[in-house]
């Protein structure tokens, strides 16, 4: 009988070992850095102008400020001072009531001196009005009795030029106590 040599065992040469190439790291190229600094100095922070409750000054101004602007009166915000309003050529603007809400239809009272020294007063609802009471009031013909003359100084006080021994610069010093 035929001995077979089998090719199918296993034979006894190795097999070359395969080598495990590790990879080195590659540094990775990072992309440009594109953000922008800005390196201007920072802006001061911004104080509030109000802070803590409002008192009733500040209610009532900001009161007559929303209905003198929802009545479209030319009268800058910062004129009104509770209440009232003192504008650049003397007129004296009132709103009232002053707990007036914003819903209800603004009411004001406009005090004009005329060239003649006399105070004309008008009821303000539109800018219309408060036109037309500038108008009245600059047409104005009424004389007013004469204005008072240069107030006297009362003779109940005296200066201290009057009394040359009242002065401070004259008086001894005193001593001072021992304990």
């Amino acid at each position: 009988m035929a001995t077979r040599t089998s090719s199918s065992k296993t034979s006894t040469a190795k097999k070359p070992a395969t080598r495990k190439t590790t990879k080195q790291a590659t540094p990775k190229t990072s992309p440009v850095n594109t953000t922008i600094v800005d390196l201007r100095h920072p802006l001061p922070v911004r104080r509030r102008a109000i802070v803590g409750p409002l008192g009733a000054v500040e209610q009532a101004a900001i009161r007559a400020a929303l209905a003198a602007a929802a009545a479209q009166l030319p009268i800058p915000v910062r004129a009104w001072n509770g209440p009232t309003a003192r504008l650049a050529d003397g007129t004296t603007i009132t709103h009232t009531p002053a707990h007036t809400t914003t819903n209800q239809p603004p009411a004001f009272h406009a005090a004009i001196r005329c060239p003649n020294g006399a105070i004309h007063a008008y009821t303000i609802r539109t800018a219309a009005d408060l036109d037309h009471a500038r108008t009245r009031t600059a047409e104005c013909r009424q004389t007013t009795l004469p204005a008072p003359a240069t107030p006297v100084p009362n003779p109940a006080i005296r200066r201290l030029s009057d009394n040359p021994t009242a002065r401070a610069d004259q008086e001894q010093p005193k001593e001072h106590p021992q304990p």
